[in-house]
C-alpha cells in the first residue's frame, strides 16, 4: 500500500559547491524560505506547472542546514524538500539525523515511516511508528500509518482498529473511508469496498485513489450506480 498523506548534501561530488551567508536568526531565515517557495500554501511540487525551483530550495536549505545542524524544525524541512525533490537518500540520512536527537517532530516521524515503507522495511516504520503514537498520541496521523502497516502485512483486523482510532483523533474522512474501502476490497468484499470508496469521493470529490478504486470495481459489476 502506498501511503499518502505529509518534508545532505546537494552533491557529494568532490566540486560541489555551497556558498556561505551565515544568517543572523535560523527561525528568520526559515520562515523567509518557506514564504519564498509557498511551502505552507500548498505541496510541494517540483515537476510541473505549479512546479517551484526545487534544485534552488534545496541548495538553501543545505547552506541553512550548514550553519544550524541541529536544529530539528529546518532538519524537518530539510528532509521534506529532499523527499519531494526526489532525493530520498539524502532525505533519509537527514531522517536519521532527526531520529537520533531528542523529541523528533511528528513530521519527520511521519516521513521516516513513510521512507521504511517504501523501502519495504515494515518492522522499522512499525517501530518508528509506535514511538510517533508514544510521543503524539492525540494525533490521528500515527495510527492512520500503523494501519496502513499492518494492512500491508495483511493483518486487516488490528489494521481496522488503528484506523479506528485514527478516526477518533480526526484523521479526514476520506482518508476514513479509503482506507476502510482497501481493507474491505482484501477481506474480500467487494460491494462493500465500493460503498467505502464512493463515501471517500463524497467526503473529497479529487480523491484519486479512492476514484481510481471505485472505477475498477464498476468495471468489474461491484458497484451499483
Amino acid at each position: 500500500m502506498r501511503i499518502i498523506y505529509i518534508v545532505i548534501l546537494l552533491s557529494i561530488s568532490g566540486c560541489a559547491h555551497i556558498d556561505y551567508a551565515p544568517s543572523v536568526n535560523p527561525h528568520t531565515a526559515l520562515s523567509d524560505i518557506v514564504t519564498k517557495y509557498a511551502l505552507n500554501s500548498s505541496a510541494l511540487t517540483c515537476e510541473g506547472v505549479s512546479a517551484v525551483n526545487c534544485l534552488a530550495l534545496v541548495h538553501e536549505l543545505n547552506q541553512l542546514m550548514l550553519e544550524h545542524p541541529n536544529n530539528k524544525v529546518i532538519l524537518s524541512v530539510s528532509a521534506y524538500a529532499l523527499y519531494k525533490s526526489g532525493r530520498a537518500n539524502q532525505a533519509q540520512s537527514v531522517i536519521n539525523k532527526l531520529l537520533n536527537l531528542p523529541n523528533p517532530p511528528l513530521n519527520a516521524l511521519s516521513l521516516g515511516i513513510n521512507l521504511a515503507i517504501e523501502q519495504g522495511n515494515l518492522a522499522k516504520a512499525k517501530q518508528i511508528a509506535q514511538y510517533a503514537i508514544d510521543e503524539f498520541g492525540t494525533e490521528a496521523s500515527p495510527y492512520l500509518q500503523m494501519a496502513s502497516i499492518y494492512y500491508a502485512q495483511g493483518h486487516y483486523v488490528i489494521a481496522a482498529n488503528y484506523l479506528e482510532l485514527a478516526y477518533k483523533f480526526g484523521t479526514h474522512k476520506s482518508h476514513y473511508y479509503y482506507h476502510k474501502g482497501l481493507i474491505a476490497e482484501a477481506t474480500p468484499d467487494n460491494a462493500l469496498a465500493c460503498h467505502y470508496y464512493n463515501e471517500a469521493i463524497g467526503f473529497d470529490a479529487q480523491h484519486n485513489q479512492a476514484t481510481a478504486r471505485y472505477a475498477k470495481l464498476s468495471v468489474l459489476g461491484n458497484c451499483k450506480s
